[in-house]
């Protein structure tokens, strides 16, 4: 049980939101994926579970995807189509907590510190959530810990779950630093050197780290860790309370 009055944050990823969208009106038994222009090829920019369990995966060219399996359904993305959804499921969730935030593309942050309660706790809030995505055909993950960042972590590398404040550090150690939500750029940078797993660097001297990578490894490293605060910005603005007695 947690204590109310600490910082949960919920992390949500609709992994396949484009797909379950499309899904929700396109009438098909066909394994789907969605198609965009990157350049001058045409590649997969999102795919569904059955066609994920023939191999596709995003970033494929679709001309190697159809030669793999010709009888795949095909649909343009559209981004907008895509943010109008995410924002719609954003404020569905406002049942849960005012404080909703969108992690575009494809996820939200939820803060539901004392909110729990009127859901008769954490798991049945959780289960609640959960049930209502299904029921709704969407594809998701998602976790609850004491930070933005260890929630996000936890909901995006296969450790969903409610984690108590005070576990972020074991939450975080085993994955790649992918979660910490670093560009491309400094993962790979980090890699060439031998730096993979979010543990490798948490006890590495901090000075020649900021030196060679930049500041924004560690404030991601501590945020996730609950050393710095991390802000969240609510979609919509929270309704100021008023009370008035009238004689």
């Amino acid at each position: 049980m947690n204590d109310s009055s600490s910082p949960r944050m919920l992390s949500l990823w609709l992994r396949r939101l484009s797909t379950d969208r499309i899904a929700r009106s396109h009438n098909s038994t066909a394994p789907l994926v969605v198609t965009g222009r990157r350049g001058n090829a045409e590649i997969l920019v999102a795919v569904d579970d059955a066609a994920e369990r023939l191999g596709l995966s995003p970033g494929l060219a679709l001309a190697q995807a159809r030669a793999m399996h010709p009888d795949i359904d095909t649909m343009p993305e559209d981004a907008e189509a895509d943010a109008t959804l995410l924002e719609s499921v954003a404020d569905w969730c406002l049942r849960y907590t005012p404080l909703v935030a969108c992690d575009a593309p494809d996820g939200l942050l939820l803060d539901i510190s004392g909110c729990a309660h009127l859901y008769g706790g954490e798991r049945e809030l959780v289960a609640d959530l959960s049930g209502r995505l299904e029921n709704a055909g969407f594809g998701y993950s998602l976790a609850v810990a004491g930070t933005i960042g260890a929630a996000w972590a936890a909901a995006h590398y296969d450790k969903p779950a409610s984690h108590a404040c005070g576990e972020e550090r074991a939450i975080l150690e085993s994955l790649p630093l992918s979660a910490l939500r670093l560009p491309t750029t400094t993962v790979a940078g980090l890699a060439r050197v031998g730096l993979k797993r979010i543990g490798d660097i948490i006890d590495l001297p901090r000075a020649p780290l900021t030196a060679r990578f930049g500041s924004d490894v560690l404030r991601q490293l501590d945020r996730a860790l609950g050393h710095e605060h991390e802000p969240l910005t609510p979609r919509l603005p929270v309704a100021p309370y008023v009370a008035e007695q009238r004689f």
